[in-house]
């Protein structure tokens, strides 16, 4: 039987998924998809072996996947939302360019142990609800890498237009948070959607990254997105 935290905790990722297959969002992802890669990811990209087998989560219409198809890395791209990866597909037969698009259900991967050299999470550990579970999903990131394999994530922080959490508790989040019992700090609602996203601060999301799998190497902030470079610790995860 299913706990009021676990319901709750399915009804936000649904609700992500929910949002992420919408026309609107399709659109603009689509748009995205030959923007190739920002600084900072070509950076990081620049240090693995060449044709490392790497893994994109919440790759979208496959923007980070193609450019690194086209640089003779092993990709594959993963994300919830099935209408993105059918975009993701189309868009490589008609490019024909070999990357592999699975959909995926959070939070187990679909992939065996270290079966990976490097995975990017890019924009994307916001949309993954409850402290808990990130740090649990951390985890599974882990698993899938080999031993001192590398995790590229980026995200937006508030740092650079708020002091704290209170002003994002607007009218649009009490529109929706008023439906769940177990929301934390931090935990708001996409404007005039009820798809869940989470906010953070900078201190908070690294605090979060200490207590993974992984050690923290290096990070960067330019704007209001926060870039790190992390290495899965020891053998055990």
């Amino acid at each position: 039987m299913q706990t009021k935290n676990s319901q709750e905790l399915q009804r936000l990722r649904d609700s992500v998924k929910a949002w992420f297959n919408h026309p609107k969002e399709l659109n603009q992802r689509r748009a995205e998809a030959e923007s190739g890669l920002s600084a900072a990811e070509q950076e990081f990209v620049e240090k693995l072996p060449a044709g490392s087998c790497l893994l994109d989560i919440g790759c979208a219409t496959g923007r980070l996947c193609f450019a690194l198809a086209l640089q003779g890395y092993t990709i594959t791209g993963i994300d919830v939302a099935e209408k993105l990866i059918e975009q993701a597909q189309l868009i490589a037969e008609k490019e024909q360019i070999n990357v592999t698009f699975l959909h995926y259900e959070p939070p187990t991967l679909p992939f065996p142990d270290t079966s990976f050299e490097a995975v990017f999470l890019v924009k994307t550990y916001c949309y993954v609800p409850q402290r808990a579970a990130r740090i649990a999903f951390l985890k599974e990131i882990a698993r899938v890498l080999q031993s001192n394999g590398h995790l590229f994530i980026s995200q937006h922080i508030l740092d650079s237009v708020l002091d704290s959490y209170q002003p994002i508790y607007d009218a649009n989040y009490h529109q929706f948070a008023s439906e769940y019992e177990t929301l934390e700090e931090g935990d708001n609602f996409i404007l005039g959607v009820p798809s869940y996203i989470h906010c953070f601060f900078e201190a908070d999301f690294k605090a979060e990254l200490d207590e993974s799998s992984f050690q923290l190497l290096d990070s960067s902030v330019k704007g209001e997105l926060l870039s790190c470079v992390l290495q899965r610790q020891g053998t055990n995860v």
